[in-house]
């Protein structure tokens, strides 16, 4: 039995540009088929300081978590609500969608967001997170060194964007780069455009980061 995986999917309670509450996307994914989604709100410099409250780590890092935890009281036996994250650093407007995420990564590293790139891959792989650059080669996105990630999004569902999915796909096949695909899910009619096929249902974000390590999932693209 294969089971579909949204990996790239925001809420309204956290997003600026979300629309849609963790709730109503959550249960829209479940008659859309999918077997779990992987909570991936934007989480930045800017955006901690600028748009979600809070005077300190904790408050700020309650607040980011809403989204995800508004959503998981829905996850059941047939289907995973899992913690992952849309991260910005400061030195460029990309974007990396983090696998293996937990609450206490995130509570425990004060202001992550602030490191360069190359900073925070060696923090990734003391703690075992994936980095996978989300939508690499849309406008203002700046080409990233391969060896600062370990993988790429080749396939992007977002209709409201020119991802430009065949670039991203041939530079992961280049550099040996993990290729992942999400729907970008902002607002109901960018539900089910992407995700990935797995084998087994993973419970959380470092048993479906396990499965990107070991290979074990097929990509699953718009039909």
């Amino acid at each position: 039995m294969k089971y579909c995986i949204e990996t790239h999917f925001h809420t309204d309670e956290v997003s600026p540009c979300g629309r849609v509450p963790a709730v109503k996307g959550v249960s829209l994914y479940k008659e859309a088929g999918y077997s779990g989604v992987m909570v991936t709100d934007h989480i930045s410099t800017g955006y901690l300081t600028d748009s979600y409250p809070g005077e300190t780590w904790r408050e700020k890092i309650d607040y980011y978590l809403r989204g995800y935890r508004a959503a998981l009281p829905l996850a059941d036996e047939r289907f995973s609500v899992m913690l992952g994250m849309e991260l910005r650093f400061e030195q460029n407007g990309n974007d990396y969608l983090i696998f293996g995420v937990t609450e206490e990564f995130l509570y425990e590293n004060e202001w992550f967001t602030r490191l360069p790139l190359k900073k925070f891959k060696e923090l990734a792989t003391e703690k075992s997170l994936t980095i996978v650059q989300a939508h690499p080669f849309r406008n203002d996105m700046t080409v990233t060194d391969p060896r600062l990630i370990d993988g790429m999004e080749v396939f992007n569902g977002n209709k409201g964007h020119d991802s430009r999915n065949w670039v991203a796909a041939q530079w992961a096949k280049r550099f040996k780069l993990i290729p992942t695909s999400g729907s970008d899910f902002h607002k109901e009619e960018d539900l089910a455009h992407g995700g990935i096929y797995v084998s087994e249902l993973p419970r959380d974000s470092r048993a479906l980061r396990r499965l990107l390590l070991r290979g074990d999932y097929e990509i699953k693209t718009l039909e």
